[in-house]
């Protein structure tokens, strides 16, 4: 099965990945990652929520699974592994629930010696009942810090190629974006197959996948995070290269921005050629934290004032920042 991306933006150098329940045994004193043929249970439904905050992401994942067989006890595992270059992260907070009931868990090393090779390190694990033809509801949560890619771009990852391990693919996936950082969004994001993102409200967006059936267990959907203006460095972002001033942007450009930072990539335009702002935040930002990270390109370093242009005057917008100007700010009237 292929993976499919929002952009054309390959990722690499992945980093703490956090996993969806998979099934295990025993062996040794270790975990050993099982095949579909071991059991008669079914993946239903898979509903990730991942929050982006600003030096972490939170994530929150139900799952209902389907009993075709008899009644039985099995071993639940949360797998979580690190892959590539600069790997990075830690997971806290970690919660597992049965059923809406708060359960207890171990952690457990996993088995390195078995069929097909793994990068699972460890798990944290639980024993469930699942009753006879019933489905049984379980629910994990977890903090996590970010990894790094490039450097320049945060990455948010979620393992869901541990579901291979049920009967038959995973039913329905239905994966919820939250964006509650002002100061970053979502420019790359690798997913499972196709699919046709929508907004459900200002701040998130949601993805929904049928019969998915991962190829490896170390599937992931990846979040590239970056920033809103595309301040990524190393070079100094200037007018000749800050991406409102240079192309004429679509509807589509805008779509994983949210109403705020519309507003931040619209008033940028107007920063570059000096407009005496007035509002505080905006002051604030445009000639104050942006001056300190020589967002205007000046080679004195020690020239770190705001190059504000009291005669300043719509004529002085290239046709292309008029047009961006307006299309942002129709924008932002609809949400």
């Amino acid at each position: 099965m292929k993976k499919f991306f929002l952009s054309l933006i390959f990722l690499t150098g992945l980093s703490f990945a956090f996993a969806n329940d998979t099934y295990f045994f025993m062996a040794g004193g270790q975990l050993v990652p099982t095949k579909e043929i071991d059991t008669e249970i079914e993946m239903k439904e898979e509903i990730i929520n991942i929050v982006l905050e600003r030096t972490y992401y939170e994530v929150t994942v139900d799952f209902f699974f389907y009993n075709n067989g008899k009644n039985v006890d099995l071993e639940i595992g949360f797998p979580f592994f690190c892959v590539g270059l600069q790997g990075e992260g830690t997971i806290s907070d970690f919660h597992c629930w049965t059923n809406d009931t708060e359960t207890s868990f171990k952690d457990f090393p996993i088995e390195k010696k078995w069929a097909e090779d793994t990068e699972l390190e460890n798990a944290y694990v639980r024993t469930i009942n699942f009753p006879e033809k019933k489905i049984t509801k379980t629910r994990i949560s977890y903090k996590s810090t970010y990894g790094i890619e490039a450097p320049s771009f945060a990455i948010a990852q979620y393992l869901y190629g541990t579901g291979s391990s049920w009967k038959n693919p995973i039913g329905k996936m239905t994966v919820r974006i939250q964006n509650k950082d002002i100061d970053s969004y979502p420019r790359t994001i690798s997913l499972p197959s196709n699919s046709n993102p929508k907004k459900i409200s200002d701040d998130i967006w949601e993805l929904v996948f049928t019969n998915i059936e991962p190829e490896t267990y170390t599937d992931c959907i990846s979040i590239e995070i970056g920033d809103i203006f595309g301040d990524n460095g190393p070079r100094i972002l200037t007018k000749d290269r800050y991406f409102a001033c240079t192309k004429k942007l679509s509807n589509t450009d805008l779509f994983w921005y949210t109403k705020p930072q519309l507003r931040y990539i619209r008033n940028a335009i107007y920063a570059f050629h000096g407009y005496p702002f007035k509002s505080a935040d905006l002051i604030q930002l445009f000639e104050k934290e942006k001056v300190s990270r020589e967002w205007f390109g000046w080679e004195n370093a020690e020239k770190k004032y705001y190059p504000i242009n009291t005669n300043f005057t719509e004529d002085e917008l290239s046709e292309i920042e008029k047009y961006n100007i307006q299309l942002i700010y129709a924008e932002e009237q609809k949400r």
